[in-house]
């Protein structure tokens, strides 16, 4: 048995991401067809700390003759990819837009990304050019040069006019061009299926990370099924304090935006503090915030005191609120609709969605309704077959948003990417006679840090090679701020004795070569054997019912 979200009309042709946006004749959103033309002028992207402003108009001019410079002078084609590692910044989106203008595949990376994870990055994806930024910029040349890539093809969209690298300056070499010679935006053929517009990476549990393939069709799709959702009276300002690079970034703060002509206020990185100026300052009355910060702001001494009483609407996903911080968000902010929200990389992000009507504190337990077009299943995952409505299992999802498989990983798509056209996402959940969907476990192991997927296999293998260290295994433990954080269980290699140093430096080694969120957190334990299944996978479930038997135990001795 199969449930099916609100019908969504099949989309019109094989456009573009940037045909449909700024030149289709569907949206009356659009650029060259706005009901509102002045709107186009007015809205944009907010620089929170510098108070730049980049204007949707702007921007599409911008792009436009960035893109120009990029083909006539970087030879960038159709197909090729184009990375894009650094902080929020309101040249992100030029950046973006600017290479799929020209069908380039973009690919965003962390930008806390170390040497070591960069040169997996752009060697799998075989990067022909980087966009980074100040703060990047020294991992991002070590890594270009360790895979041959030159340092000309190095751009950074923070730099200014007067550095022949930065995009300003590429900005500056095509504003002498006459407009007539700008170079046409990119056309799919009609007659093929939608190509891949960008390449997110998403941790898999059996080691490295995996790029997710997305099409122009899918980011398009996921943009008509939340516009569908989402009321006349939509909220004006929005917080983008998430990371671009994420899943959620890349659809609903630097596309979503565009097509609802919201202004979005953008932060470099979180600091809590800063936070809350921002949102005071520019009276943001839509917060995209993942479960960590909402409990930040509840318990965080630097988040309190602010008059917020003009915030309309919580975004929120990734991970699950626990009923107690449920009831008191709700006692804290009981006029603010809640509206939460269930996917992942592989769709696009949204599955799921809280109608606006039913936004309230009493479903946020809930990841929402379906959204249009979009069909699952509730299998038994060691059968296939439907579990009896109402009961929990395994979800397989359908719709336009299910991206296009993994890039140069045949089994691993062929294992989650079904020929129905089903994907199996490994959550397990089940659906209400509302048709509310709650999500109640995961199947796969990675853990869920402030958002981010971690798989343990990535940092088992980096400590497998750590000289003390005889084997390891890795499993998320509850944390108040992050939802979970990795904590390593270590069999020492012969001769070697566990005293606090050594936990120092595996935790320094790892830290060192993996970005924050990968960080051993939650601390590293020291034992005799990892518990294996006699094909020798380790039993994850063991050890996480072992750290939690110690936690009960130390608290009753309190």
């Amino acid at each position: 048995m199969s449930f099916s979200g609100p019908q969504l009309e099949p989309l019109i042709g094989n456009p573009s991401i940037w045909q449909w946006i700024f030149e289709g004749d569907e949206l009356l959103l659009g650029q060259t067809t706005s009901a509102d033309p002045a709107l186009s002028q007015t809205r944009g992207f907010h620089d929170s700390a510098t108070g730049e402003f980049l204007s949707f108009h702007d921007l599409k001019s911008i792009a436009t003759i960035v893109s120009t410079i990029l083909h006539r002078e970087y030879d960038v084609r159709p197909g090729q990819k184009i990375a894009i590692i650094g902080q929020n910044s309101i040249w992100y989106p030029v950046a973006m837009l600017a290479a799929s203008r020209l069908g380039a595949v973009v690919t965003l990376l962390p930008p806390g990304s170390m040497r070591d994870d960069l040169m997996y990055f752009l060697g799998t994806s075989k990067t022909a050019l980087v966009f980074t930024d100040e703060g990047t910029v020294d991992e991002v040349t070590a890594a270009c040069k360790a895979i041959g890539l030159s340092a000309k093809n190095i751009l950074r969209f923070d730099g200014s006019r007067d550095e022949t690298n930065s995009l300003q300056n590429l900005r500056q070499r095509g504003e002498s061009l006459y407009p007539s010679s700008y170079t046409k935006s990119w056309e799919p053929k009609y007659y093929e299926a939608s190509p891949c517009a960008f390449l997110s990476w998403s941790s898999g549990t059996t080691g490295k990370p995996k790029a997710v393939q997305i099409s122009h069709a899918n980011v398009i799709s996921q943009l008509r099924q939340i516009s569908a959702l989402t009321p006349p009276n939509r909220r004006r300002t929005v917080l983008g304090v998430l990371p671009f690079y994420h899943i959620t970034g890349l659809v609903h703060l630097l596309h979503l935006p565009i097509v609802l002509e919201q202004q979005m206020v953008i932060m470099a990185k979180f600091d809590m503090k800063q936070m809350m100026e921002t949102v005071v300052r520019f009276k943001c009355d839509e917060l995209w915030l993942v479960p960590p910060l909402l409990i930040r702001l509840l318990n965080d001494k630097s988040a309190q005191g602010y008059d917020l009483s003009f915030v309309k609407q919580f975004n929120t996903g990734a991970a699950p609120l626990a009923d107690q911080v449920i009831a008191q968000l709700a006692r804290k902010f009981p006029t603010v609709a809640v509206r939460q929200a269930w996917g992942m990389t592989e769709t696009t992000s949204c599955l799921t969605v809280t109608p606006p009507n039913l936004s309230t504190w009493s479903n946020a337990s809930k990841v929402g309704k379906l959204v249009p077009g979009t069909e699952i299943r509730v299998v038994d995952p060691d059968t296939g077959e439907d579990v009896a409505a109402g009961n929990v299992g395994e979800i397989w999802a359908k719709g336009p948003q299910v991206t296009m498989g993994y890039l140069d990983r045949p089994k691993e798509t062929a294992a989650s990417y079904l020929e129905d056209g089903f994907f199996k996402t490994g959550d397990l959940g089940s659906i209400d006679n509302e048709g509310f969907i709650t999500i109640h476990d995961r199947i796969k192991e990675m853990i869920k840090v402030r958002g981010h997927a971690v798989a343990p296999a990535e940092l088992e293998d980096l400590l497998h090679g750590h000289p003390k260290v005889k084997d390891a295994a890795i499993i998320g433990i509850p944390d108040d701020y992050s939802g979970e954080t990795p904590r390593a269980f270590v069999v020492l290699a012969g001769g070697v004795h566990g005293r606090p140093e050594v936990v120092k430096e595996l935790q320094e080694f790892v830290a060192a070569r993996k970005a924050k969120h990968k960080r051993l957190s939650g601390g590293v334990e020291f034992m005799d054997q990892i518990p294996k299944s006699p094909s020798g996978k380790i039993l994850r479930r063991v050890l996480k019912a072992s750290w939690k038997e110690k936690m009960e135990s130390q608290r009753a001795k309190l």
